[in-house]
Order: C-alpha cells, then structure tokens, then sequence
C-alpha cells in the first residue's frame, strides 16, 4: 500500500539558501517517489485513500515547485549582482 511519507530522507530544501546540487538532489527523490508511489495506485481500491494520495503527491510538487521557483530568483539576482561585485573589485585594486 502506498503510505510511505513522502522522500524523508531528503528534507525540502529552502530554495532561498539552497545549492543547485541540494535542489537536484531533491528534485529528483521527489521524482523517484512520485513514480514509485504512481506504479502503486492501480493497487489501492479504496477511493477516498487513492484520492489522498493523489493530493499528497500534489502537494509534495507544488513545495518543491514553490521554492524551485525562489531558487531561481535568487540565482537570477544573483547574476544581475555578480557584474556589478567583479567591477567594485576592478576598481579597488
């Protein structure tokens, strides 16, 4: 039956501090266990539980999509930052 937690062993990663590497790294045990919990809801007959699978997988996405989304913000930033820094730097020395 599908009531595993979610990917525990990887904790969402807040996409304001996050790497790259611990972005990808979650993205994709989130994706491991969506499929493996999507291969076993043929087997739940319960349609009430399916149904809060489902939502639970939703919502699970829509986290990791929400700080997806700050993450690149803030590497955006941080690329629009990184010229203006080089030339300070420039100037200084």
């Amino acid at each position: 039956m599908a009531t595993a937690p979610g990917p525990s062993s990887v904790q969402l990663p807040n996409g304001r501090e996050a790497t790259s590497e611990e972005m990808q790294s979650y993205g994709q045990a989130l994706q491991n266990f969506i499929h493996q919990q999507e291969a076993l809801l043929p087997q739940i007959k319960d349609t009430r539980r399916h149904n809060q699978i489902i939502d639970y997988l939703q919502l699970l996405s829509d986290s990791y999509n929400e700080q997806l989304g700050l993450y690149k913000a803030v590497e955006a930033r941080r690329q629009l930052e990184l010229p203006t820094a080089q030339a300070r730097l420039q100037t200084r020395y």
